[in-house]
């Protein structure tokens, strides 16, 4: 089915839009009478978000269900999305999930599926939709990183380091559009009252650095700002800055160690599961 060049609102895919930073970006979108494509894995969740989307805006609302973690499942997306004869403005890859413990007993299967959606998946919805945007020379893409993709990250090991593909990948890109009418922007949160860090809190992992939480309005605020502005990258939250760029003076040994202190303060033996 041939896409239809949108005329009047854009039309934005939100992935992780079931919750946390990812709801919040759709509702207040749809504040912006932005049609919508929403992506997550709850069905139920979608639906009902959907649902009041359209009633109390009066706007185009899709829901895709969809586990992003699954091998080849951003192809399906976008597969999903041209048989709505529908074309995407605005890219948003909000969706990723942690895993915290001791990297040599992760589950393999958990293990694999956090880095196919955090890197993987990533890069592939850049490249389809973005493929169709630098056609028609407008465009705006949005990942969502991590502060953690500034410094190594023990016991955060895989998950820190897939956020750093996310920042070095989409400051990157950013620089490969810029001159064919599309922008790409990094938005880095820290610590956000969502489901991620319900889950630390439940394995008790609780350490100085995680006590102060962002909420996840105000983070999806700055996110749709720098998307709308322009602009390469943003860390969310003055002592995130602060704390990120303390890093880029010291010695990456310094840094490493320091992180490992901070993270091990509270571990605990032995594999642990995911955090979404």
């Amino acid at each position: 089915m041939t896409s239809r060049r949108p005329v009047g609102n854009p039309i934005a895919l939100i992935t992780g839009a079931s919750s946390g930073i990812g709801r919040e970006m759709a509702c207040q979108l749809a504040a912006r009478h932005c049609e919508l494509v929403l992506v997550g894995r709850r069905r139920a969740e979608l639906d009902q978000l959907a649902d009041r989307l359209r009633t109390e805006h009066g706007i185009q609302v899709h829901a895709i269900a969809i586990d992003l973690g699954n091998t080849g499942a951003a192809a399906q997306l976008y597969d999903e999305v041209q048989q709505l004869g529908i074309a995407i403005d605005w890219l948003v890859n909000n969706a990723g999930v942690g895993l915290y413990g001791d990297h040599a007993v992760l589950d393999r299967t958990e293990l694999e599926k956090m880095l196919q959606l955090n890197v993987v998946t990533v890069s592939t919805l850049c490249r389809l939709f973005g493929a169709d945007m630098l056609v028609r020379r407008s465009g705006k893409i949005l990942n969502i990183a991590s502060t953690a993709a500034y410094q190594p990250s023990p016991y955060f090991a895989a998950y820190g380091a897939s956020k750093s593909f996310v920042l070095n990948f989409s400051e990157a890109l950013a620089k490969e559009f810029e001159d064919r009418g599309v922008s790409v922007g990094c938005l880095s949160p820290g610590p956000t009252a969502t489901g991620f860090f319900r889950a630390v809190d439940a394995q008790g992992i609780a350490t100085s650095h995680f006590q102060h939480r962002d909420e996840p309005a105000d983070v999806a605020r700055q996110g749709i700002e720098l998307m709308l502005r322009g602009g390469l990258s943003k860390i969310v939250g003055r002592k995130n800055f602060l704390r990120a760029l303390s890093t880029r003076f010291a010695p990456r040994s310094v840094v490493a160690n320091i992180s490992k202190r901070v993270l091990a303060a509270s571990y605990k033996d032995g594999p642990t599961g995911g955090l979404s």
